[in-house]
């Protein structure tokens, strides 16, 4: 819906597919604007390099594919595109746990995948009201190569009065002496675990990513005051955005306790989302019992 609200102001926007145009929900596209469609079958690879001829060529195009299928295109992304700086946008449908779609298409791989690339931006929604701003941003603000990855399905909880408006960051300081930090859906799954701990007298502090390659600078500092971090990913763990955030804490001195929850070397097999978050701890029980223990053992130690 909103690449169409571009396209429609914008006569340089333009939309590629590897064979998924209605997976990838780009069926209005491509009939309201067929001129500036373009499905080059399942061929992820070519479409990547597809993509970097055209916006060579002063075209804005985005390319929608699913996370899993990205991984094909790997050698072009950096070749054709990143190198030389292209500003190719990369709509990552299917982040995350995908549920029925089966093991083959668990999208776990793509933030440690993408963020090994130098010069790409990262953006990851965790609402809809945060795709347009971000796919905004994609296209007219940063000029290199960004991706834009969202899961499959409907939103996660959304706490009352929160305005999601696709910033980089959003800190909610709540006094805690732990800070929790996460990015996409599961920042409801968190924002439900600190209500549930603020019913039982226990406040922690939220920090939300919106964008995680590069993490902002200022994200970075407002973490470094506290000397507790749980980190929760719903991508692979190593080479992920969490122990890229805390490389970079450890790098500007910060020397606190650091826990990270993600997919720890392992494939996930064919479940449904929720009994997988659940199995991996990502959901608001597992979040609730990971934080418990470290507020235990934080109230030990002292």
């Amino acid at each position: 819906g909103c690449l169409c609200e571009f396209a429609a102001e914008d006569e340089t926007v333009c939309a590629v597919t590897a064979a998924m145009k209605s997976g990838t929900a780009l069926t209005e596209f491509a009939s309201t604007y067929r001129r500036r469609f373009f499905d080059v079958g399942i061929a992820e690879g070519h479409a990547v390099t597809f993509c970097a001829g055209m916006a060579a060529n002063g075209m804005r195009p985005v390319f929608a594919v699913y996370s899993s299928f990205l991984q094909r295109g790997y050698d072009q992304l950096i070749h054709d595109v990143a190198i030389q700086g292209l500003n190719v946008t990369f709509a990552v449908d299917r982040a995350g746990i995908v549920g029925e779609d089966g093991e083959t298409h668990q999208g776990l791989f793509d933030t440690a995948m993408l963020g090994t690339i130098p010069n790409i931006h990262i953006y990851c929604p965790a609402y809809f009201s945060e795709m347009k701003p971000m796919l905004y941003k994609s296209m007219y603000v940063y000029t290199g190569p960004c991706a834009i990855r969202y899961p499959r399905g409907s939103e996660k909880y959304k706490p009352e009065g929160f305005e999601a408006e696709g910033n980089d960051f959003d800190l909610f300081d709540q006094n805690g002496g732990i800070l929790a930090v996460t990015y996409g859906r599961i920042f409801g799954n968190l924002c439900q675990t600190a209500e549930r701990l603020k019913d039982e007298g226990s406040n922690i502090s939220l920090l939300k990513l919106g964008l995680v390659k590069p993490i902002p600078e200022e994200a970075l500092k407002a973490a470094s005051v506290y000397k507790t971090i749980v980190f929760f990913e719903e991508g692979i763990k190593h080479g992920g955005v969490g122990e890229d955030f805390c490389s970079l804490l450890a790098g500007n001195g910060w020397n606190g306790r650091f826990i990270l929850r993600a997919v720890d070397d392992r494939f996930v097999p064919h479940a449904s989302v929720n009994s997988s978050l659940a199995k991996l701890g990502l959901d608001s029980d597992g979040m609730y019992d990971t934080i418990y223990k470290s507020k235990r053992k934080e109230s030990i130690e002292r």
